[in-house]
């Protein structure tokens, strides 16, 4: 089997053997304490070597008395450790290749092995923030520096390492407390892109609540700072892995990954126990995880089934309602290598029981059931162990299993705004308990209204009157109902009304348009008194009337409503002065304008025209007399009869004799001006030898002195002009005008 290191860190990995005598020789730690009996506890350290590590280094562990600080924050006490385990064999490898790991002279594997120190220290007091602080500290035998075939943290200088620094906390003054302990050990070895699980196996005796966390490294060579990460790894990202794979559950510490590298990752892992919501204690725990290639082989991975009273809602994650009698599921191996393989399990809850059928086979199945009608709130994680004796490289799996059983749902809601009797209402929908996402469905008979899904636990919505099923659930788990009944109430949302007459206009009962079938109104007079039938105006007089109203409609009974009746004077209309000329000429364009109204009627239609603008107007050819009906904004009209008969036969002509072209606004031009309306206008202009400058059929254009866009010349030009009349008369003439600059 190959061992494949790039040519860097493998020179940085010989120099640092001989520098530094805290180097390159760690794999991995953890620093626990255990209460003996009162306020004395034994604290533990335990280190993982690296049997690849120089012998010189290596050796020094056997003998080493390391220390560890504990302080309130103000009185260190220091703590020198004796050992206890001397260098137990660990290497998870097979039976077959035991001697073949780095632990053994010529061995060629990777290979672990596990020292654990200890004392005894008596607590002089109670107090909130007991630290245990190990910072490398091995007594006359150097230091704990970590392994440097480490390949995810940067080493501060060449040949060297960051020195080991691990850290615990205890308040122990409302009670006493024991740190977890592990079933797993802390350096596991796998494969690249092979699938993995890993989990510490924490057991805390005391049943405190555990919260899983990943932090970065400490390098007790730097002031207590963290280490540095080399690009892109972190304390949340440790692992090189294919994308999207590495996975961290911080209820049960649980890690998955597929490797996509060869690697020896440093991981620290932070257990934080709570007890009734208050933090009583902490731990940590240094971690190498050593990926291999070569491995010519797929470990055994477990997947849950037949899950019965409880649903998956994460990794290994079951949540059971409260009150639900029974929880069972199985644990199915997927096993394509057919290795033996057993499976074991630590910290079953309670009176659960996980029954472990056809064991030490291929096809090993393991079958979980618990009553848990009784078992209190809380979430209950045990663990399970997968080993096989695959060669060269022993699969050890330890996967966490955690059950959460929940308070079961409330559901409740609140009206927001009532129907009125008009719309649907506004509701609150109140989800409390179970877990997120929550489906909520809304029943109308045995039909869905609607449907959501809730994660804030408050929805709010629209819902027409009528009885209603709210139903709650949770993959189809932690399922209850409440009826809802949305009725008509609340007020009719009514507007003033304003009613408009003209005097001596028709008259009759106020009209009010009820708002549905059914709809009852009501009556009051000014004073308020009950009428018992809609008041009739009087429009012989201008002025206003007062009355209410109220409308029962369904359940909702409007205010009283004010009701104001306005008898209004016509309007005045008259023409315009510009529609009225003095003086009209046959065939002029009238323009028809009027004041007194908004909107205006003009008769007799036929001889109305009407604009681009679709301003009306006449063309007067004959005596005409024309009406104008106005009508105002509240619908009172007034009229006004126009006769157009002095209508005079006007053709008359003028000739200038000079213009000055100068653009000075005058006299800038020269046409041939006529008083009346022409069937027929020609003019043309002539240079003095004969050459046309200027021709127009249109009575409005002048020559503006140029000819084909040039300035003429200043003297005398000639003229050509004929018309016709539309009274029937007609000009011809001819003459000159002098062009002046």
């Amino acid at each position: 089997m190959s061992r494949k290191f790039s040519a860097i860190l493998l020179f940085l990995f010989i120099l640092g053997q001989g520098t530094n005598s805290f180097a390159s020789h760690i794999f991995g730690g953890e620093l626990l304490y255990t209460r003996i009996s009162g306020d004395t506890y034994r604290v533990y350290l335990t280190l993982y070597a690296d049997c690849g590590a120089a012998e010189a280094l290596f050796q020094s562990l056997y003998d080493a008395t390391p220390t560890v600080t504990v302080t309130d924050g103000i009185n260190p006490m220091v703590l020198t450790l004796n050992i206890i385990e001397r260098g137990t064999d660990v290497s998870p490898v097979c039976k077959a290749e035991i001697g073949n790991t780095k632990c053994t002279p010529g061995g060629t594997l990777p290979g672990v092995r596990r020292f654990i120190y200890d004392d005894t220290i008596t607590l002089p007091y109670p107090d909130t923030k007991w630290t245990f602080l190990f910072k490398g500290g091995m007594g006359s035998f150097g230091s704990a520096g970590r392994s440097g075939s480490i390949t995810n943290v940067l080493n501060p200088l060449p040949g060297s390492s960051t020195l080991m620094q691990l850290e615990a906390y205890l308040d122990n003054t409302t009670e006493y407390n024991s740190s977890p302990v592990y079933s797993s050990i802390p350096t596991p070895f796998s494969c690249v892109k092979v699938p993995q699980e890993y989990n510490q196996g924490a057991i805390d005796a005391d049943g405190d609540s555990l919260v899983f966390s990943m932090v970065p490294a400490i390098d007790a060579n730097s002031a207590g700072m963290p280490i540095s990460y080399l690009p892109p790894f972190s304390a949340e990202l440790p692992l090189a892995t294919d994308a999207g794979t590495f996975k961290f559950n911080a209820i049960n510490g649980q890690i998955s990954f597929v490797p996509s590298i060869i690697q020896d990752a440093l991981v620290v892992c932070k257990v934080s126990e709570y007890r009734k919501g208050v933090l009583i204690g902490t731990s940590e725990r240094e971690l190498t995880f050593v990926v291999l290639d070569d491995c010519k082989g797929i470990p055994p991975t477990p997947s849950l089934n037949a899950v019965s009273g409880g649903a998956i809602t994460g990794p290994n994650v079951i949540t059971v309602c409260a009150g639900t009698e029974d929880l069972s599921f199985g644990i199915k191996l997927a096993n394509p290598d057919r290795d033996i393989t057993t499976i074991e399990t630590s910290t079953l809850p309670g009176s659960s029981t996980l029954d472990i059928i056809n064991d030490n086979t291929t096809d090993p199945y393991a079958s979980f059931h618990w009553v848990t009608g009784n078992i209190p709130i809380g979430i209950y994680t045990f663990y399970i162990t997968i080993k096989n004796d695959h060669c060269p490289i022993a699969n050890r799996q330890t996967v966490a299993y955690t059950i959460n059983i929940t308070q079961k749902p409330e559901l409740s809601y609140n009206l927001i705004a009532p129907t009125q009797c008009l719309h649907k209402a506004f509701v609150q929908y109140n989800l409390k308990y179970g877990y997120t996402p929550r489906t909520l469905t809304i029943m109308s008979g045995n039909d869905s209204y609607k449907t959501y899904t809730d994660s804030t636990g408050t929805i709010i919505d629209s819902l027409p009157q009528g009885p209603y099923t709210m139903i709650t659930s949770a993959n189809g788990v932690c399922k209850v109902s409440a009826a809802i009944v949305i009725p008509d109430s609340g007020d009719l949302p009514l507007s003033p009304v304003i009613k408009d007459y003209c005097i001596n206009g028709p008259t009759g009962p106020i009209e009010i348009l009820p708002i549905g079938t059914g709809a009852i109104i009501t009556w009051y007079d000014p004073a308020g008194a009950p009428i018992y039938y809609p008041p009739i105006p009087d429009t012989k007089a201008p002025g206003s009337e007062y009355y209410y109203f109220t409308e029962q409609y369904h359940q909702c009974l409007s205010a009283k409503i004010p009701v104001t009746t306005t008898v209004h004077q016509p309007p005045v209309t008259e023409l315009l002065a510009a529609s009225k000329p003095e003086t009209i000429c046959l065939g002029d364009t009238i323009m028809l304008q009027a004041t007194g109204g908004v909107t205006y009627t003009w008769t007799p239609r036929d001889l109305i025209l009407s604009d681009p603008a679709g301003h009306p107007y006449i063309r007067v050819t004959t005596p005409v007399a024309i009406q104008v009906k106005a009508i105002d904004s509240f619908g009172c009209s007034d009229s006004v009869t126009y006769n157009y008969k002095d209508i005079q036969y006007c053709c008359q002509f003028s000739y200038p004799n000079a213009f000055t072209p100068n653009r000075d606004g005058v006299n800038d031009g020269f046409k041939i001006v006529s008083y009346g309306n022409l069937t027929q206008y020609n003019l043309v202009i002539f240079n003095r030898w004969g050459q046309e400058v200027f021709e127009t059929t249109d009575p409005r254009q002048y020559w503006d002195g140029t000819f084909n866009g040039i300035p003429c010349d200043m003297g005398n030009y000639y003229y050509y002009f004929k018309a016709n009349c539309l009274a029937g008369n007609k000009e011809e003439s001819k003459g000159d005008v002098l062009l002046i600059r």
